[in-house]
């Protein structure tokens, strides 16, 4: 996968910035090498406060970034977007595609001591795929799961679903591995308990102080190479601690001034400063598209003409300059997809950035609105989601639509966003995701309800599908079929930024930050 013309053109003006997709991990000769100590905390700037730490039943980023260390799954994608074994030492799939038989890792401890077996695994995939918006989604195509004493689990499947290892490495709402007596008492209830077997455990969550994590000590390595999520993780730093920061200025001069290692969702504006600064290193996250989501379930938005005329108005140049500022940090462009990339397509370009505000009008008349509030849920602890809806919605509102932008904490909008009746519109943002069946939208249970006979039917052909050239030209289908029936509104792609002090070894950018194999800063 090719990088993008930012690259070479912060090179050229000699920016110092680390870039990625969506993380590479750390260097197995950088692991190797003798310089790496153990001690030490990591302090990390979040955006905002988690809804909950039960990262099973929510797709919020910031559940996902902080128990990462915490829950290992059976698969983690690697620094190449492949899926790798973590906790399956190997498996196998039958000629027909429909029977997987994995192979535990023997004497993997859970933080609570206990040896995980094959138990536990299947009482923790039968809840994910009972409460996970992602494991509900795989679960409508598994017929059973099973355990044996020889530590496999065989899970069979009514019709071959392609991307089963993509969402069994997932990070986020992902197939996260507990003991068979957490995942059985908490049932679809949130957790009551945070055990897994990563290189992190759980201590303490100070509620809109900290969560606070303490290194595994018992944890059994994989001896791979660190790659991505895969491969062999330390946990260098004795502790690690999440702090809510919801004003990008504070997160980015606490780590300046050292109070934060690593500081998230970074201002684009500052880039410039920031690339100069000695004291501090950017890492530029490549993939990202902004999503202005639409609620399918309830409202004026049901109406498809209504979110054609919502799409129709939009100039998307304005929204993105306004959000991002240098050109080299975003990109106008239908493609969910980069170009250099196997899924990149141009199907439903006809359809994006119409600007048109006169058409916009006639099909918003002819869904019948005659000057209703749309709401429209952002927050301001994402500078670009607060940004792009600022712009778009003024957009709108000269055109004759009234909009009432709402604006509150993230935590609030992923609670608000769950009920159907209390909103139309809602801004989120989406990184790269190495298989488009992995994308939310597609989820049908994901807030906006995108449930259509035609979706669903050329969904469940692309996944079924295993030759990968077919499944190419099916996602041309499906990326075409969003600007037909506008489930979602993409204004275009960005490169997201991520802070760290200077000297933090080992540390990359990623999607959803890897902690481990990074040694704090003493």
């Amino acid at each position: 996968m090719t990088r993008r013309t930012l690259l070479g053109t912060a090179a050229a003006a000699g920016m110092a910035a680390a870039a990625s997709r969506w993380g590479s991990g750390t260097d197995a000769t950088a692991l190797a090498a003798p310089a790496l100590r153990r001690g030490g905390t990591l302090k990390i700037a979040e955006t905002g406060e988690p809804p909950t730490l039960d990262t099973v039943i929510t797709m919020a980023v910031t559940t996902a970034q902080i128990t990462l260390p915490v829950y290992e799954q059976l698969f983690a994608f690697d620094a190449s977007s492949r899926a790798q074994p973590c906790l399956v030492s190997g498996y196998t799939v039958s000629k027909d595609g429909l029977t997987y038989t994995f192979t535990l890792r023997r004497n993997v401890p859970f933080h609570n001591g206990k040896v995980m077996g094959e138990d536990d695994v299947v009482a923790s995939l039968n809840r994910w795929g009972r409460v996970s918006p992602l494991g509900s989604s795989v679960y409508q195509h598994v017929d059973s799961v099973s355990g044996s004493a020889g530590g496999t689990v065989v899970m069979k499947m009514k019709t071959p679903f392609a991307p089963l290892l993509a969402y069994l490495a997932w990070p986020n709402g992902p197939a996260a591995i507990m003991p068979k007596e957490v995942a059985d008492t908490a049932g679809s209830q949130p957790l009551r308990q945070i055990i897994g077997t990563g290189p992190y455990k759980f201590a303490e969550w100070a509620p809109d102080r900290y969560v606070h994590l303490t290194r595994f000590d018992q944890f059994a390595a994989r001896t791979e190479p660190a790659s991505g999520y895969a491969g062999r993780k330390d946990a260098l730093a004795d502790e690690i601690f999440y702090y809510p920061v919801s004003q990008a200025a504070t997160r980015i001069a606490g780590v300046q001034s050292g109070t934060y290692d690593i500081a998230d969702g970074v201002e684009h504006d500052s880039y410039p400063m920031l690339a100069d600064d000695p004291r501090v290193e950017v890492g530029i996250l490549l993939g990202n598209s902004i999503f202005f989501f639409l609620n399918q379930k309830q409202g004026m938005m049901v109406n498809p003409k209504m979110r054609q005329a919502v799409a129709t108005v939009l100039d998307m140049k304005p929204i993105m300059q306004a959000t991002f500022g240098s050109p080299n940090l975003y990109s106008l462009d239908p493609s969910i997809y980069e170009k250099g990339t196997p899924w990149y397509t141009e199907a439903g370009a006809s359809l994006y950035n119409l600007h048109d505000a006169e058409k916009a009008k006639a099909l918003a008349k002819a869904a019948g609105y005659s000057g209703q509030p749309i709401r429209w849920l952002t927050t301001q602890e994402y500078e670009w989601d607060f940004k792009t809806s600022v712009v778009a919605s003024a957009q709108m509102q000269q055109a004759g639509f009234k909009v009432d932008l709402q604006v509150m904490d993230w935590a609030s909008v992923l609670d608000r966003r769950s009920r159907p009746a209390d909103w139309d519109m809602f801004v989120t943002q989406h990184g790269f995701a190495p298989d488009p069946a992995l994308i939310t939208v597609f989820n049908s249970a994901y807030p906006g309800w995108w449930d259509t006979p035609t979706k669903d039917a050329l969904f469940a052909q692309f996944n079924d599908e295993p030759d990968q050239a077919k499944r190419v030209q099916l996602w041309a289908k499906l990326q075409g079929l969003l600007y037909q029936e506008v489930p979602l509104i993409r204004t275009g792609g960005f490169a997201r930024l991520m802070l760290s002090r200077k000297g933090l070894v080992g540390f990359k950018p990623s999607l959803f930050l890897i902690t481990w194999n990074v040694q704090a800063v003493k």
